[in-house]
């Protein structure tokens, strides 16, 4: 009869000898995949490197992941045979050791070797894997100490030693539904770390993470499955061992144990929370540092030297008011003279009445070291951000647009990148494919082209406003220069910082050891993002991966006149002009993609996902198409805004094609996505060259309804005034927001649990993040920057 005592004895032998026999037999069964170097009679092992998936890597995986087509299914379905063996294998091994229950008597290290002949199976495994730290230690291939200190660690584990259980404790263990192949063992990496152990010369633990290729595949090319079907094992071990020293010794296991199969190891991987400051973190640190100074000092400036006087002013005025009020209502008449507060549409910096009311006691009146400082003035900046007042004339519902859009762009993020890190992948993504709602989310991709609309609109309207003033010998250099300016100071200090800093902002079992994930990347061509090629030149190679969007926009920027300025000679110059760059843009779209038997969507490209990536998703010429149409409805907007005049029949046939069209757009794909119906080439050809355009001409329907009055409701939502704030924030929170997502993700201690309410609290989170972070950057980078421009290029006078 068991007694509390002997339960929790059986049961920390079996969780014993399960972990270990089931670490040690997966990763033993390996071979292939690494490489011995050998020099003055000692080895080196050479590992391949697991790393979690770039930016283009991850829509891939999700595309493959998400893919319900019947070619699809059948590789996974091959694969999962392959790797359903290899897991009946390892539960073979647990099952076999269930039984086992012996311990060992030896001491220490020294004289466990060797042991005698009447062993039971469990020691001629200890036997086994002790040999394999002898081998190790003779050709030089791990240090004295690692292998001094995992040996003691194995022994005192047989032994059921607390401090080493703990240790035990501390590692991942293989939980249900391993059958849907759940392969990802998350340990306790708090619990890891915490432990010391034992002995003369103590280490502490190290979290470290064991991961294998399961099944036929090889790690270094593409899967049906996220990562390759990797199984992962988070291990505390002793932190006296490298990452290479602790991949050797499961690799020389191998021999000793004399198992065969087909996982294939990768190197191991330490998660520590010490972080190594490289090159970006010093130049994050100093720019904080030299930004941090201005606003402090420009803020101050700015509060005690301009602003107090006017408060004071402003308080003066009040009160001289209210006794005239007073004194009026008595019947007695006196005159009175009134402050005027200062007017929140004009920057509050270039105030002439500021100026000549607020002298100071340095003596500096306007000079332009003044001004630059107050253009880091969190105070001011601050109070133009936040102001929601809107100029005559001006397109409002542009601004619920462009959040809407940026928080469907976030959705479609998360979701993606939650991909890597689900416990119930298998069970759950199928069941949130089957539904048609979620199609919002699986052909998210569409919110990018809404940006390319709203920019090729506003590019268009602002500049066929202007040439409408001044014909169209326009200062086409300062054109080009306010767009260098206004998108790329905050653009590559956005790098910099994330380069530098992101490492620090997280660890544990997820949290990936190089941060970002295409930090090497950019260290060596952050100059294609600096010209904006990043999408034509070392594409696979890509830093900041989500900036492609900002290559294509400034590309398309460049090439911008030429569509706009025939419109000043000629509507139908103009109109020509467009015509011929949107029948460019198709036939070429069509034509690639017929000829490359792209799919519909890369949720649908399967295996091919990568190269639709590069050669389709973000090349300029297969994406101008929304530009192109954006640049049409801003000439309308700004040529006969005034002419538009709709009927009721006119504008309820509008807003149903649009809306169909939207529909269409988005679901329309419900059978690819689905697996049943899938579309052909010529159909996925035609949709891929027309569909974002068809997008981008719904957006503009809903803009000109707008404009027009014939928005209703729609208007006075999107114009909502929070949305202004919102508008602004948007280029920050989309230069951010893939950081604030990997750090929510990687700061996961345990494996994320899909859900579709888990998944609405996880964007909601991040969004939230996004947005606030995004404010604090954009008075640190954003603002200032275009308060320098002010200061420093010749402003034209209003007419």
């Amino acid at each position: 009869m068991f007694n509390s005592r002997n339960v929790e004895k059986l049961l920390t032998t079996i969780l014993l000898e399960v972990i270990i026999i089931f670490l040690a037999q997966a990763v033993c069964t390996a071979h292939g995949y690494y490489s011995i170097h050998r020099e003055f009679g000692k080895e080196s092992w050479s590992f391949p490197k697991p790393r979690g998936p770039t930016y283009p890597e991850r829509l891939a995986l999700a595309g493959r992941v998400m893919n319900q087509d019947k070619k699809i299914s059948q590789e996974r379905a091959t694969l999962e045979r392959a790797a359903a063996e290899e897991l009946t294998q390892l539960l073979r091994g647990i099952e076999r050791f269930h039984s086992l229950s012996s311990k060992h008597s030896s001491s220490s290290y020294a004289n466990s070797l060797p042991f005698t002949d009447n062993v039971s199976e469990d020691d001629m495994m200890l036997d086994n894997l002790m040999a394999s730290l002898s081998g190790l230690a003779e050709n030089g291939t791990v240090s004295s100490r690692c292998i001094n200190d995992t040996g003691y660690l194995l022994i005192s584990m047989f032994q059921r030693q607390g401090w080493a259980l703990k240790f035990l404790d501390a590692t991942g263990k293989p939980g249900p539904g391993l059958s849907q192949f759940r392969l990802n063992f998350v340990g306790d990496y708090e619990l890891c770390r915490s432990q010391v152990s034992n002995g003369s010369e103590t280490f502490k633990g190290n979290y470290v993470t064991w991961t294998v290729a399961l099944g036929p595949v090889d790690p270094t090319k593409a899967s049906p499955f996220p990562s390759g079907l990797m199984a992962h094992w988070g291990v505390c071990m002793p932190d006296t061992c490298t990452e290479k020293e602790n991949t050797a010794f499961v690799s020389e296991a191998v021999q000793n144990l004399g198992l065969n199969g087909t996982l294939h190891v990768l190197q191991a991987e330490i998660h520590t929370p010490h972080k190594e400051a490289s090159a970006a973190t010093i130049v994050a640190i100093v720019i904080l540092c030299l930004l941090g100074m201005l606003m402090v000092v420009g803020t101050a400036y700015d509060v005690l030297f301009l602003q107090w006087p006017l408060w004071k002013q402003q308080g003066k005025s009040q009160e001289r008011e209210k006794y005239a009020n007073n004194f009026i209502s008595t019947g007695e008449n006196e005159s009175s003279t009134t402050g005027s507060p200062a007017d929140d549409d004009e920057p509050l910096i270039l105030q002439k009445n500021t100026q000549e009311s607020c002298p100071t006691s340095t003596g500096i009146n306007s000079g332009k070291l003044v001004k630059v400082l107050l253009a880091f003035s969190v105070y001011t900046n601050g109070s133009k951000v936040l102001n929601t007042a809107q100029q005559p004339g001006s397109i409002s519902c542009i601004h619920g647009i462009r959040f809407f859009s940026m928080s469907w762009v976030i959705l479609g993020h998360t979701f993606i990148s939650i991909l890597n890190v689900v416990d119930n992948l298998s069970t759950e993504i199928p069941s949130l494919l089957s539904r048609w709602s979620f199609d919002a989310i699986s052909n998210a991709f569409v919110s990018v082209d809404t940006f390319f609309t709203l920019s090729g609109l506003l590019v268009s309207y602002l500049t066929v406003t202007e040439m409408k003033k001044r014909g169209w010998r326009l200062n086409w250099g300062l054109f080009y220069f306010h767009r260098f300016w206004r998108l790329t100071p905050p653009y590559m200090l956005a790098v910099v910082l994330v380069l530098g800093l992101q490492q620090y902002c997280g660890q544990g079992p997820l949290w990936e050891s190089v941060q970002p994930i295409d930090k090497v990347f950019c260290e060596k061509y952050w100059w294609t993002n600096l010209l904006y090629i990043n999408n034509l030149v070392h594409r696979d190679k890509a830093c900041f991966g989500h900036s492609w969007y900002l290559a294509n926009d400034m590309q398309f920027f460049v090439i911008s006149p030429l569509m706009i300025i025939p419109f000043y000679f000629n509507a139908f110059l103009g109109a020509s002009s467009c015509v011929i760059f949107f029948l460019i843009h198709v036939i070429t779209t069509g034509v690639l993609s017929a000829q490359n038997k792209w799919a519909a969507s890369i949720v649908t490209a399967g295996n091919d996902a990568l190269p639709y990536f590069w050669d389709y998703y973000e090349v300029p010429w297969c994406r101008i198409g929304p530009y192109i149409v954006g640049i049409v409805t801003g000439y309308l907007l700004a040529a006969k805004r005034d002419k538009i005049k709709l009927t009721w029949p006119t504008a309820t046939f509008g807003w149903l094609v649009a809306t169909a069209v939207a529909l269409s757009t988005v679901y329309g794909l419900r059978g690819d996505l689905s697996g049943k119906h899938p579309s052909s080439v010529e159909v996925a050809a035609l949709y891929n060259a027309l569909a974002r355009s068809a997008w981008a001409a719904s957006v503009c329907w809903v803009i000109v309804a707008c404009v027009s009055g014939w928005g209703g409701f729609v208007n006075s939502f999107l114009s909502w005034s929070p949305f202004v704030v919102l508008g602004r924030l948007t280029y920050m929170t989309y230069l951010i927001h893939i950081s604030v997502i990997a750090i929510y993700v990687g700061n996961q201690q345990t494996l994320f649990y899909a859900t579709s309410f888990n998944l609405a609290m996880s964007f909601i989170n991040i969004m939230v993040c996004s947005y606030g972070i995004s404010f604090i950057l954009m008075l640190a980078l954003e603002s200032p920057m275009i308060g320098l421009e002010k200061i420093f290029l010749p402003q034209r006078r209003k007419d």
